[in-house]
């Protein structure tokens, strides 16, 4: 079958086709037994886990599921507290906004390219994360699974939609002469279509740990991952150009889906005699489900004595080679658009790809507290209903008593005929185990009962806001490489998401991305190829209030209080908006409900600028701004008196030279005024240093350090002032 058009898979011929079946299928069955090698540890029956058996006593540990038990007797307490779930959720919910925050994503470009491009990539990725993806959804729950399991892996594809909006285009149908047709009741002819609304997006998908196999190198080595279609899907993928083989054969020799499938379905319904058998053998084709390999997997399919990076789809079971495509034909950089991200290196091999999770680290520990806790729910029914022993002889029948108060059994000298065991029941020391489990785990973990709203009430604890702080503290540093890592595989996968857009993105994108006030943010035919081509690399910033909103409010608070006293802040409306409307922000408000939209930012003269302004008689225009550099205006203001400019003017017009020079005196007094302002209010608020009340004197402080410990520039021009710089005359 020639290859369609419009298709990418690879062309290849028959021997090719079932090279890469069988070579896929041996990588997997390698990378599977290599799996299955590595030792998992065991269980507490002595019983050595398997990758498979590992995770599903993982899952049910999360769950609360546990096994069967009729020791020591039947009906025995068997539950599970959950604490393994309560401490994963917790660290989940602290360790999320710590990695993710919309607001801090940057992009930067790794070769040179313009500022403009970089601005378009930031705001395009930032409405396409926000509005068009919607990734906040994907990262919580990417972030659960590495907390619970310490690695994830995902996969990033373009996804394109066709939704059928209930309208039809009509066409006409026309001759070879371009003469329309007609009905035979005189109607003209026409062809009706659906139409259809086509959705483009970027897919990303988190995929299981038993779905994936892997090596060392997630880019170089053999990746593969297991997926599950039914037949119809594959077929639909077929006609898209996403697939080969199901229900048409790419060569005569080829093995193709549909005849496999249906030779299995003649041979089950061969003895049947309904009417509608038919239907039934296409409903059970239609759904029938296949298991598919995806492989990523560098092979010289050309054979020009290179390897080409490429992505195969095979059915291992009927060993059908259902499509393959080059990495480059699916991805800008020609990059996989596969991520593995773990959060805690193993100790042995710090450069595998696998983590450690937080579910294995508490499974011993949540395993101990539910058997404490069996252990005093199974001693309080031995305290109620004790066992006991009676005389067989006699005539009583134990199965006809029943407790009830207040009611009295008749029994023959219950001294002697029957007799109750005394058991000792540690109750007391049990519970104290449970908070020595208690401790470990807030060691371990930093989750403690503080974050839980009170302060620790576990064995060696003081219960003071001294340890609390300390509890909060370690919890910080633990939680900081964990979360350097998320954000760092985050930042990676924003990069891929990147990728699929500058490879699929469509047209006129530009007119969809509207700004606040909803009118398009990008001009017409801005977002093409060329406009956002380049690398760019996303990185995470680092969120200072560790996702605590109400470390964040301090935090602004304090920022907000420390620049007002700041003249270039206090002075600048634009610097004065956006500090306020952080403020507000923090506060979780809307800024332009209270303090309007954002000001224009102040334009700035350069001092070339003043001076062509001066000898134009433009005066009005020249003024003193707070935020210049007055010490660049000085310098340049005087050479400009000296200038050869100056000199013609004196020559031709004497009356003009001397109101451009007295001007220019009055300028340079008012930057010298300014900034002498500047240092004094500088002075004032951040050169003293040392504890509040202390004054300026320079002597050394033993308080908190201030900025006035820090040798500034600021300083120095200070000093220089104090001594003389203010008497500074410009000389003619």
């Amino acid at each position: 079958m020639p290859k369609d058009i419009d298709s990418i898979q690879i062309i290849i011929d028959e021997a090719m086709e079932k090279l890469l079946v069988e070579t896929v299928i041996d990588n997997f069955k390698d990378l599977e037994d290599k799996r299955n090698k590595k030792d998992y540890g065991m269980d507490s029956k002595g019983l050595g886990y398997t990758f498979d058996s590992k995770k599903k006593a993982l899952d049910n540990l999360y769950y609360g599921k546990r096994e069967v038990k009729n020791i020591p007797w039947k009906f025995c307490s068997n539950r599970s507290l959950k604490i393994a779930m309560s401490i994963i959720d917790l660290l989940h919910s602290r360790m999320f906004p710590i990695v993710w925050n919309e607001d801090l994503i940057k992009w930067k470009p790794t070769e040179k390219t313009d500022k403009e491009k970089v601005e378009r990539i930031n705001k395009l990725m930032d409405w396409w994360i926000r509005a068009r993806s919607r990734m906040k959804g994907f990262f919580d729950g990417w972030c659960k699974v590495a907390v619970g399991y310490g690695d994830v892996a995902s996969e990033i594809t373009w996804d394109i939609k066709y939704i059928d909006i209930g309208e039809v285009l009509e066409t006409p149908i026309i001759d070879e002469f371009g003469i329309q047709l007609r009905e035979k009741d005189g109607t003209p002819s026409v062809s009706k279509e659906k139409k259809l609304r086509i959705e483009e997006n970027t897919k990303t998908e988190i995929i299981p740990r038993e779905n994936i196999f892997l090596g060392r190198d997630i880019q170089e080595d053999p990746v593969i991952i297991k997926c599950n279609w039914i037949y119809s899907d594959l077929e639909q993928m077929e006609q898209e150009g996403k697939a080969v083989n199901v229900s048409i054969p790419t060569f005569e020799t080829s093995n193709y889906l549909k005849t496999k499938i249906e030779n299995v379905i003649n041979e089950t319904y061969s003895s049947s005699t309904a009417e509608n058998i038919e239907t039934i053998k296409e409903i059970k084709l239609r759904s029938t489900p296949i298991d598919v390999l995806k492989c990523y997997i560098k092979i010289d399919i050309d054979r020009d004595g290179f390897a080409e990076d490429v992505r195969i789809l095979i059915d291992p079971l009927r060993k059908v080679f259902l499509g393959g495509v080059a990495v480059k034909d699916i991805s800008k950089r020609g990059k996989r658009p596969i991520d593995f991200t773990k959060i805690n290196d193993l100790i042995e091999d710090p450069t595998a790809l696998e983590g450690y999770g937080y579910l294995e680290i508490v499974a011993p520990l949540a395993e101990e507290i539910d058997a404490i806790f069996n252990q005093l729910t199974d001693a309080n029914t031995l305290s109620i209903l004790k066992p006991g022993f009676y005389d067989p002889s006699g005539n009583l029948v134990p199965q006809n008593i029943t407790i009830a108060p207040n009611k009295l059994i008749p029994v023959s000298n219950p001294q002697r005929n029957i007799y109750y065991p005394d058991f000792q029941i540690p109750t007391e020391r049990l519970i104290v185990a449970i908070r020595t489990v208690m401790e470990f785990i807030e060691r371990l973990t930093a989750a403690s009962s503080y974050v839980l709203g009170r302060e620790s009430e576990i064995v060696g604890g003081s219960g003071t806001a001294t340890r609390t702080q300390a509890i909060v503290g370690a919890a910080e540093q633990r939680f900081a490489i964990p979360a350097e890592k998320l954000r760092e595989g985050a930042g990676r996968i924003l990069t891929l998401i990147l990728d699929q857009v500058q490879k699929n993105i469509p047209p006129g994108l530009e007119n969809r991305i509207l700004g606040e006030d909803d009118q398009p943010i990008f001009n017409s035919n801005e977002l093409t190829d060329d406009g956002i081509s380049g690398e760019y690399d996303a990185y995470l910033l680092e969120d200072a209030s560790m996702g605590s909103d109400n470390t964040q409010r301090q935090l602004i608070s304090n920022l907000y209080a420390l620049l007002m006293q700041n003249p270039l802040v206090a002075t600048n409306a634009t610097n004065l908006y956006s500090i306020t409307a952080e403020l507000i922000k923090a506060h979780k408000e809307n800024p332009v409900d209270y303090i309007g939209p954002e000001p224009e930012p102040l334009t700035l003269m350069t001092p070339e600028e003043e001076n062509t302004r001066i000898v134009q008689g433009d005066f009005k225009h020249v003024n003193v701004k707070m935020t210049e550099n007055h010490l660049q205006h000085l310098t340049s203001h005087q050479a400009f008196i000296q200038s050869p400019t100056m000199q013609v003017i004196a020559i031709n017009n004497t009356n003009m030279i001397q109101q451009l020079i007295a001007f220019i005196q009055q300028h340079i007094q008012q930057h010298m005024v300014m900034m002498q302002q500047m240092m004094a209010t500088m002075t004032k608020f951040g050169g003293q240093g040392g504890q509040p009340g202390q004054g300026g004197s320079g002597q050394a402080t033993t308080g908190q350090p201030g900025m006035g410990n820090i040798a500034e520039p600021a300083g120095s021009v200070a000093a220089r002032q104090e001594t003389g710089a203010s008497g500074f005359t410009p000389s003619m």
